[in-house]
């Protein structure tokens, strides 16, 4: 799944590249824009009493992104078991094309006591859409 957006002037430090930090935030907003895509917006996920927290986020920094710049952040399921879900993000510069970063999050399913639950018995119909994606976007 792509998704893009533009380098704000705030998210940048005195080198006048994007702060390391903010890319934990670009991640997010890539994977909330896919949950958006795939028919389920996290809002409707946290109603249904689901939390996906995150576990682990691995960077690996390529090339400086700046002010202005537009990134393009495809977004892939790497493994997905129900319970437990890997995801993959490179992070290209639009213009350019250099690679900026590549990522990798691991993430769960709990109820809203942070409890894990497996998805195919709680919402069998999102377990489906997440093997399908899982299995669209294998590599």
């Amino acid at each position: 799944m792509i998704f893009e957006r533009r380098i704000n002037y705030y998210e940048t430090d005195k080198m006048g590249i994007v702060h390391h930090s903010n890319y934990i935030r670009f991640l997010e907003e890539a994977r909330c824009y896919m949950l958006d895509a795939m028919g389920m917006p996290y809002k409707e996920i946290e109603a249904a009493g689901i939390l996906i927290p995150t576990l682990a986020v691995s960077c690996e920094y390529k090339f400086p992104a700046k002010f202005d710049d537009i990134i393009v952040i495809d977004t892939q399921f790497k493994k997905y078991n129900g319970i437990r879900l890997e995801m993959e993000y490179k992070i290209t510069n639009k213009e350019t094309g250099h690679i900026v970063m590549n990522a990798e999050t691991k993430h769960c399913f709990t109820d809203l006591n942070l409890k894990p639950i497996q998805l195919k018995k709680v919402k069998p119909e999102w377990n489906e859409i997440y093997e399908k994606y899982t299995n669209n976007t294998k590599k």
